[in-house]
């Protein structure tokens, strides 16, 4: 005859009608947490009335306030749109360095007509980052991720 088995001290004991309710639970919460386009697809929707009013602006540094927004996103990013991100991004974040650490306000700069007091090698970084943004790279790189945007999650960036 064999010894009933012992239950080591402290083990919990789970009641035999919860265990298919407990695996529900756990398959639901890990089908559901781990679907990056889906958890990406959450951010964009959530961050697309803030794209918008940032795209229907007429102030060309308003990009910058949709700066965070595009970074939440590019964290999010699924690896096939995450090279796009990161293209958009970085010339960004550079161009708004170069503005402050020049300390030139971005939604009174004109390069036709810089900030008094601004030299020459100043005007050149802010010229070359902004040449950065508007380069081809970063141009198709930023309608990469719209149309994955509305092509994958169902909805554009903004409206």
């Amino acid at each position: 005859m064999t010894p009933p088995r012992r239950r080591p001290a402290g083990a919990a004991q789970v009641p035999l009608v919860l265990l298919p309710l407990l695996l529900l639970t756990f398959l639901l919460l890990a089908g559901c947490s781990d679907d990056p386009q889906e958890t990406y697809c959450a951010a964009v929707e959530e961050h697309q009335a803030e794209l918008t009013e940032v795209a229907a602006s007429d102030d060309a540094a308003a990009v910058f306030d949709a700066l965070a927004a595009y970074d939440d996103l590019a964290a999010l990013a699924p690896r096939d749109v995450a090279d796009d991100w990161a293209a958009v991004v970085e010339p960004l974040h550079a161009l708004r360095e170069v503005l402050e650490e020049h300390d030139v306000d971005p939604s009174t700069y004109a390069a036709t007509k810089p900030p008094a007091g601004l030299g020459d090698a100043a005007r050149d970084e802010i010229e070359a980052a902004a040449r950065d943004v508007g380069a081809q790279r970063t141009v198709e790189a930023m309608a990469a991720v719209e149309q994955h945007a509305l092509d994958v999650c169902g909805t554009p960036l903004s409206r």
